[in-house]
């Protein structure tokens, strides 16, 4: 573990008492429930509702298309891999849809790149591959690709709505004799010896055995409590959702990402359940200023460039919100060396990590296992 190895079967003996799990967003919302589900007794804390932060905000594309280096797109992968799984264990209808990603270039440069992404995706063993452009127009007959120079097609990727997985996840705790707490804000950790034992909030005080933080980008300010300093990257990230589209935006893949090597707005676009249309992309940095409304509506032009059955639609919500990132981009996960008893979960692409994060933060927590997989991502290396 990583520090006061000393104390883990003490701990362990514990955390199947009490465990304060804080933030409801899908990743918090999945490590209690695979706490629950492991026999622990689960308290959740969410500040607002369960999956309105950065979930709520998120494009949600389920992948490992943009994962590098190997160990982060494996990582990404057997996450990916766990989510049927993961569906069918919350008895859940979630949105869970797969159909993968397709992109395209416009230039020559532009398709070398991609000729060696995918090149170098199939050596990882990804289902990923290069479709000739005549293809494209069978598979995809109302997407207007310009003078496309090459194009990517990744089978295996899908799209959730996350707010509902975590909710689904947290009906399962509860379910399970867990209680979820929402519109509490925590103020303060109390310690004794080398383990927090109290969660305190603006309302109440919870008696712990072990605390799960895993409250998004306010991660940071919270694991400081417990002893573990790290700055969340400033990195605000917004999504356009339409009106509903009374017809499939796609015929068979579930998300598009427009060329990356042409001029003008990035777009990235899925269709949620429910019919509306969420673009991604051009607010991939939170990028809507004052004139939001405005600006969204601009994203929903450019988006009829390229799906011109999207014409017609209206904006119906701009989302926002701070993303979780860690300052080297990748995960922070596992026990505090200054904590022993508090366990971090803080990432990006939490979408697609959730299952993965959720399950073997329970395993570490229940078991005192050190799952290999996450070794390059302990907290010990921001110490």
């Amino acid at each position: 573990m990583d520090g006061g190895s000393g104390n883990i079967q003490g701990i362990l003996l514990k955390a199947l008492q009490t465990t304060v799990v804080i933030g409801g967003g899908i990743v918090g919302a999945s490590v209690a429930f695979h706490l629950a589900r492991r026999g622990v007794q689960v308290t959740v804390i969410e500040a607002d509702e369960p999956g309105h932060g950065a979930s709520r905000v998120s494009y949600a594309w389920i992948n490992g298309r943009d994962k590098s280096p190997y160990h982060y797109h494996e990582l990404n992968r057997r996450s990916q891999d766990m989510w049927r799984r993961f569906v069918d264990e919350l008895r859940a209808d979630v949105g869970l849809v797969w159909g993968g990603e397709m992109r395209w270039t416009v230039t020559a440069e532009g398709a070398a790149e991609l000729k060696a992404r995918v090149a170098e995706l199939q050596s990882w063993g990804y289902s990923i591959r290069e479709m000739p452009v005549e293809e494209v127009g069978e598979m995809e007959p109302g997407v207007a690709l310009g003078d496309a120079t090459s194009v990517s097609y990744t089978e295996s990727d899908g799209h959730v709505d996350p707010v509902r997985v975590a909710n689904a996840c947290l009906a399962r705790v509860v379910e399970l004799g867990g209680i979820v707490k929402t519109g509490e804000q925590v103020v303060g950790l109390a310690r004794s010896g080398d383990a927090i034992t109290r969660v305190r909030t603006d309302r109440n005080e919870y008696a712990c055995d072990s605390v799960v933080i895993a409250a998004g980008a306010k991660t940071p300010d919270l694991a400081s409590m417990a002893g573990l300093h790290v700055q969340n990257t400033h990195s605000p990230g917004a999504t356009v959702v339409t009106s509903v589209l009374q017809a499939p935006l796609f015929n068979s893949i579930i998300a598009m990402h427009t060329p990356r090597d042409a001029a003008g707005v990035l777009l990235n676009m899925r269709q949620l359940t429910d019919g509306r249309v969420m673009v991604h992309g051009g607010t991939h940095d939170g990028s809507l200023g004052d004139n939001s409304l405005e600006d969204a509506e601009m994203l929903l032009d450019e988006t009829a460039r390229y799906l011109p059955v999207t014409e017609n639609l209206n904006v119906e919500e701009v989302r926002r919100a701070l993303r979780p990132m860690p300052p080297d981009g990748f995960p922070v996960i596992g026990r505090l060396p200054t904590a022993p008893n508090v366990y971090v979960t803080y990432t990006h692409s939490g979408v697609t990590l959730a299952p993965m994060i959720g399950e073997m933060a329970a395993l570490e927590i229940t078991s005192g296992a050190e799952v290999e997989l996450l070794t390059p991502y302990r907290p010990g290396r921001f110490t």
